[in-house]
């Protein structure tokens, strides 16, 4: 799909000038355009110089991470919510932001939360439009590590293109669906009380058909609903961590009931979850160690980030009482990005004192 589809809808959002959406749903849409411009030069120059070759690439990386953050807005912009977005589902676009700060951000000194210290080096001797290769060395305590990173560009330009293409036309659905109250709502509400796997898969039926989605789509209820989906079949046997894996499952689905509500600007009624005592006893493990660990916490839902091992050592580090250290220890011996995602975003909900 093309830009072109989607740009009647973005002229008419800026004619509500009680509402800057409309102006960000423009802002957004001219550096989309902007950002095909930029790839579709640096697909058909050839360069051989080094400081040519940097140029581009560094614009590249740069434009990428621009665009990232236009598709979220455009989609704000056009719909108020970001649900069509969900940039971390594509693994080569995810490790982009990891790539980008190591060379086009802060290539000269990163600084870690556990004091560590890192400094990432071109190798100039293989340098080329189709390929880069760097290193990252990491000092922490005397001990040195060495990261090394190639990055091929044609797997991202694709990667990018397939991402937008289906965020814009998932965006175009839904400005063409007519406005209309189903029971969506009603049944995520039934699933918020039983968590039945079989009304999950009717929820989930329902909405694809609804929306005229793919079932492969990155929309954030359907994604929502394969978080939903792990958890009621996620098989634990200590008490404290069945209860904690319950509230984990209420909260995907209360979720899940904001968003289809959303869609259908509807209101609903509260749900209502109590914190599981595990969970409350980290918060207070945290609200101690406050200064040092709430920055620990930021990387703890992404198994793939680069400092989610280092981080989750340095929390068990700070000596956790006996239901923190559980909840951490459960961390640490998940493998599975799901489970993973599912228990750092509970880690990381906890709020600082102001």
């Amino acid at each position: 799909m093309s830009l072109d589809q989607l740009k009647q809808y973005v002229t008419d959002s800026e004619k509500d000038e009680k509402s800057s959406n409309g102006y960000r749903a423009t802002s957004s849409f001219m550096m989309l355009e902007n950002v095909d411009l930029m790839i579709e030069r640096y697909l058909k120059e050839k360069q051989t110089e080094q400081g040519a070759i940097l140029l581009d690439v560094f614009g590249l990386l740069q434009g990428f991470f621009v665009a990232i953050d236009a598709l979220y807005d455009l989609a704000i912009g056009l719909t108020q919510y970001k649900y069509h977005v969900n940039i971390n589902n594509n693994p080569t676009l995810h490790e982009l932001k990891f790539i980008r700060n190591d060379i086009v951000g802060h290539p000269t000194h990163r600084t870690y939360h556990d004091g560590a210290t890192g400094f990432s080096i071109l190798s100039m001797d293989n340098l080329s439009k189709e390929k880069i290769s760097y290193k990252t060395y990491i000092y922490e305590k005397n001990k040195m590590d060495i990261v090394t990173k190639d990055v091929l560009f044609a797997p991202l330009i694709e990667a990018y293109k397939t991402e937008k293409e289906n965020v814009l036309n998932e965006i175009y659905l839904y400005l063409k669906h007519e406005d209309k109250k189903t029971d969506i709502p009603e049944k995520i509400y039934a699933l918020f009380e039983t968590l039945n796997d079989e009304v999950l898969a009717e929820i989930k039926d329902l909405f694809v058909s609804e929306y005229h989605m793919d079932e492969t789509s990155s929309h954030r209820f359907l994604w929502r609903l394969k978080l939903l989906e792990v958890l009621i079949h996620w098989e634990e046997t200590d008490p404290e961590i069945k209860e904690f894996i319950l509230y984990l499952s209420k909260m995907q689905a209360s979720k899940l009931y904001e968003i289809a509500l959303d869609l259908e600007g509807r209101k609903g009624e509260d749900l209502f979850f109590a914190v599981p005592p595990i969970l409350s006893s980290f918060y207070k493990f945290i609200r101690k160690n406050e200064k040092i660990a709430v920055p620990l916490l930021k990387n703890l839902n992404d198994f793939k980030h680069p400092f989610f091992q280092r981080d989750l050592i340095s929390l068990m580090a700070l000596n956790p009482g006996k239901d923190a250290y559980k909840l951490l220890r459960l961390l640490k011996d998940t493998t599975n990005e799901n489970k993973v995602f599912l228990i750092g975003s509970m880690m990381r909900a906890y709020r600082p004192k102001r």
